[in-house]
């Protein structure tokens, strides 16, 4: 029989998840069933056995991201990554695409149209040492999120790199997220920051505000509730996070390639000091 590509769904859930425990890759099955509902994605199948994955996510009309590229080690260099590829980006004609790349995968992309715009850098800690949360300043407050904070964060959102995630937004604040804390300044909401369960403990994004001491003070608090645990944040490498991440004792352990089809986002106001993940962005 020969490969086919097909849509994914949730009966290729355990399939994929076994894709990424090969591969050493943190991701829980929860990971990819959040993934694949926020989402839709092409899998290579043939004789039945998943080879390869494909997830893509549209945020709003015209901005997309990629994610979760994987080929199982036994069919690689048959050409299925670029067939996995060609499939999704043929799903998101007009749109302006978004992904991270590993070595491996760049040259792929750049074949396909991608251009490299940045990286992302990586930090993690096995144990985190206790943080200790920086204080509000003049004007300042730092609450949690409620479901009525919705529209305002779906705003700041967007204007940090042009997407509508109107739907992840949502879910974090439904049942995704474990806390989101919200900066308020002069009782209006101008950053927020997310902590979550992901891979092998914890990871603390999306991270959206206007500069890196409103990111400093959102990330402590949640920083300071994490004690002893595994964390990870994923950051722009020019946001100027990563040297006071790595002083708190989160290294970067790698960083990914930032590539982008189509016309890169100019923020407004805002910056995405956190990813929600590498795949989603």
């Amino acid at each position: 029989m020969t490969m086919q590509i097909n849509a994914m769904n949730e009966s290729h859930l355990d399939a994929a998840f076994g894709l990424t425990q090969r591969l050493s890759w943190p991701h829980r099955r929860e990971d990819w069933r959040q993934a694949l509902r926020l989402g839709e994605g092409v899998v290579a199948e043939q004789d039945g056995v998943l080879l390869g994955t494909t997830l893509f996510w549209r945020w709003g009309s015209d901005a997309a991201t990629v994610g979760l590229v994987i080929v199982a080690d036994e069919a690689q260099g048959k050409g299925i990554g670029k067939a996995l590829m060609q499939a999704a980006l043929a799903k998101l004609e007009g749109y302006q695409v978004r992904l991270h790349a590993t070595g491996a995968g760049r040259v792929l992309y750049q074949k396909l149209g991608f251009a490299g715009v940045g990286a992302v850098a990586q930090h993690q800690c096995r144990a985190l040492e206790r943080v200790t949360p920086l204080l509000p300043g003049g004007g300042q407050r730092r609450r949690p999120a409620c479901p009525d904070d919705a529209p305002a964060l779906i705003r700041l959102d967007a204007r940090a790199h042009g997407q509508q995630r109107d739907r992840l937004i949502r879910l974090l604040l439904d049942d995704a997220a474990l806390r989101i804390e919200v900066l308020e300044e002069q009782g209006t909401a101008t950053g927020f920051a997310c902590l979550r369960r992901f891979g092998h403990g914890y990871a603390v994004g999306p991270i959206i505000c206007q500069d890196l001491t409103r990111a400093k003070l959102l990330i402590s608090a949640l920083l300071a509730e994490l004690s002893g645990e595994f964390v990870r944040i994923d950051t722009d490498a020019a946001s100027g996070l990563g040297e006071w991440l790595t002083s708190l004792g989160l290294i970067e352990v790698d960083r990914p390639v930032t590539m982008i089809r189509g016309v890169p986002w100019q923020p407004q106001e805002m910056q995405a000091f956190g990813l929600m993940s590498q795949a989603m962005a």
